[in-house]
């Protein structure tokens, strides 16, 4: 197997651009928003994770002749305790999450971080601000799944704070978050929750500096990490003990598309075993227990979508972006309108009585218009899931539904698998619950234009 290889340096936070680059990330909105200074486990934790996500960026993968786009990654990280990223299972931990997500093979060494403390473990706060109980922590990304869940649980806890955590790498994805937290304030300020929730933003920007002129890999597998531990350490700093992560079944399992699609081809960022995974991983970091949960991991994106309108939100739908590849940077024109997350999100809103929220004309390409026919590329993902919804209803239609998937869709068996040793579920329940929700999905589907 052919390998590239790639070595970063990253605890000289001085070293120019063009000699290894480095990353940013401002740590202090996650410290002003609860009014307490980063623990150093924490600035330790991003630290690491941001290293890891700068090192995905720059590391592109080759598959040309034999190689299979394997990467090799070795990482030197700068932290304020060394000994014990080094004498613990940290490193293996990372290590096997890491090959899970993005199948790669990484290697870490561990150093003494020799900057001054970063402002949000140095500053000093007259007193803290914690938020009104119960508290509720969620990842907030600005897409359609996140606002949707929101609203979706919302209605059950419409009482405490509900805490939205960000992360954004450009000002048009963060101008988009707070236009939709100030739609969510000011619906629910109008009591339509029975009570007015106080709801809390914390936005936390972050990206790279890569070299003039140097491409970047375009996957970014590791992304996900970095919105995770972004959540799991504010939630922490807001004495919760979970963090939700709001996404669609069929976007978290993400089952192949077609026999083409192999590995970390499939996005796993919130996958049940991803959230599995990164919840020991930070309690490992953190010496702090933390739950990682998605409670609509069996409901389909349409299903979720239908919480918008009680709760006075279906007009947040025009500031979501759902698009793989936003911003499109055309005028008016955010989104691409053809690549799956594009054609899921305009199923979804069809099949949840929310079409009028969803003009073609807000897509760079309207892939429900006679103008997209013939166009090889801007069909192909409306055609692989429409494929992907006519194998799973052929399945489910079966005599026996459940081994007629596992035989299509292998995956599912350790899926299932890995939700029962969870002990969340019983063998039978996550059985059932993963046959309905791709009936329901294989159905939504045949109502779809």
């Amino acid at each position: 197997m052919n390998q590239v290889h790639y070595e970063y340096d990253f605890t000289d936070r001085a070293k120019p651009v063009d000699l290894g680059g480095f990353y940013w990330m401002n740590g202090e909105h996650l410290s002003r928003a609860f009014c307490q200074a980063l623990p150093t486990r924490m600035a330790d934790l991003l630290d690491v994770v941001m290293a890891i996500y700068a090192a995905d960026r720059r590391s592109r993968r080759d598959f040309e002749g034999a190689s299979t786009g394997q990467r090799r990654i070795r990482v030197r990280v700068g932290v304020r305790d060394p000994g014990l990223w080094t004498e613990s299972e940290m490193a293996q931990q990372f290590r096997k999450f890491l090959y899970w997500l993005s199948e790669d093979v990484w290697s870490f060494q561990f150093a003494r971080r020799q900057a001054a403390p970063s402002p949000a473990e140095s500053e000093r706060f007259l007193f803290q601000l914690p938020p009104d109980p119960p508290v509720t922590v969620s990842l907030f990304s600005g897409g359609l799944d996140s606002i949707a869940g929101l609203a979706a649980y919302a209605r059950k806890e419409p009482s405490g704070s509900y805490i939205l955590v960000s992360g954004y790498t450009h000002n048009r994805l963060a101008t988009l978050q707070r236009s939709q937290v100030q739609r969510i304030r000011s619906a629910w300020r109008g009591g339509l929750l029975g009570t007015s929730p106080m709801v809390r933003h914390v936005a936390v920007p972050f990206g790279i500096h890569p070299p003039k002129g140097h491409r970047e890999e375009k996957g970014q597998r590791t992304r996900a990490l970095v919105f995770l531990a972004f959540g799991a350490v504010a939630a922490l700093q807001a004495n919760a003990g979970t963090l939700w992560v709001y996404e669609n079944g069929i976007g978290a399992l993400n089952l192949p598309l077609n026999e083409t699609q192999l590995g970390a081809d499939n996005y796993r960022g919130v996958h049940p075993r991803s959230l599995m995974m990164a919840e020991g991983l930070f309690e490992l970091a953190l010496e702090q227990s933390i739950h990682i949960r998605n409670p609509f991991l069996f409901h389909t994106k349409a299903e979720m979508c239908k919480a918008l309108r009680p709760a006075g939100l279906a007009d947040a739908v025009q500031d979501t972006v759902s698009c793989d590849g936003f911003p499109q940077r055309i005028r008016n024109r955010p989104q691409c309108g053809y690549c799956t997350s594009c054609v899921l999100r305009r199923q979804s809103l069809h099949a949840a009585g929310l079409g009028e929220y969803d003009s073609g004309e807000k897509y760079r390409h309207d892939v429900l218009s006679g103008r997209a026919m013939g166009r090889h590329k801007q069909l192909y993902g409306l055609a692989v899931m429409r494929g992907q919804a006519h194998e799973l209803a052929r399945c489910l239609d079966s005599e026996v539904p459940w081994q007629s998937l596992v035989s299509s869709f292998p995956e599912l068996a350790r899926t299932h698998a890995q939700l029962v040793a969870r002990a969340d579920l019983g063998a039978d329940d996550a059985r059932a619950g993963l046959i309905r929700l791709y009936r329901t999905y294989a159905q939504e589907w045949k109502s779809f234009p």
